[in-house]
């Protein structure tokens, strides 16, 4: 396992924690920055590894979504000790952090680059292939520049038997929206090569939040939290700490 593959947790002195869910195949570096200036402002920030991620795609395969939901809220109910609970997700982080937010009291939920519509037309397909252990072998992605850039760490492989699970997850969070009541932000790229832009509308129209809002990145691709505009993304998540 990467050292920064692991789970991570940064105390503060303030009341509010939060809770960072990292994405599909991806690993809690994606968030280190983020809790890195979150805690420099008084903040926990705890950063689990969900079942599977940061090891190897093999040991992904033997988990299913149920276990990366597992995952999340055990960490969720290790941070019970604080007054208010902010939950933030990247990509299925924040499909995760949907469900959570439907089913306990938290602050509020962040979303970041969260699937409802994917670019691949051949995701769609993945139900024919549950279950498969082929695993498509992907190109090396490009390095963020600058301090981001040590924190690059995930699969660049992709399990396609376990798409499928992905795909069940995006359609469990759609049906929980109903049920989400907390303060939401759903931040989103417009250059985001995976995730459709049209996923931000679809989270905020079916939000009951009566607080809630979509944030655009232009210059921002699905990692967003590595990308040009991470400081904006940092001051947005720390902006649900401060708002009553």
């Amino acid at each position: 396992m990467h050292p920064y593959a692991d789970s991570y947790r940064v105390e503060g002195d303030k009341p509010d924690a939060f809770l960072m869910l990292h994405g599909w195949t991806g690993s809690p570096a994606h968030f280190r920055l983020a809790a890195e200036f979150l805690n420099a402002r008084g903040y926990t920030a705890y950063l689990p590894r969900l079942e599977g991620h940061g090891t190897s795609i093999q040991h992904m395969q033997e988990t299913t979504w149920k276990d990366w939901v597992r995952s999340a809220l055990e960490a969720l109910y290790e941070l019970s000790d604080y007054e208010r609970v902010h939950v933030v997700g990247l990509s299925m982080g924040g499909i995760i952090g949907l469900l959570l937010s439907a089913t306990n009291d938290v602050a509020s939920i962040t979303t970041i680059n969260s699937p409802q519509r994917l670019h691949s037309r051949r995701a769609w397909m993945a139900r024919l292939f549950r279950g498969s252990k082929r695993i498509d072998r992907g190109e090396p992605s490009e390095v963020p520049y600058g301090e981001a850039a040590e924190y690059w760490v995930h699969y660049n492989d992709s399990p396609v038997g376990m798409v499928a699970d992905l795909l069940d997850l995006m359609d469990a969070a759609e049906r929980s929206l109903p049920r989400i009541t907390a303060p939401a932000v759903i931040i989103q790229s417009r250059a985001d090569e995976t995730v459709h832009p049209d996923s931000a509308q679809i989270l905020y129209d079916g939000l009951s939040s009566v607080d809630k809002r979509i944030v655009w990145l232009e210059r921002s691709r699905h990692v967003a939290l590595l990308d040009a505009e991470r400081d904006r993304i940092h001051r947005e998540i720390l902006a649900q700490a401060t708002r009553r």
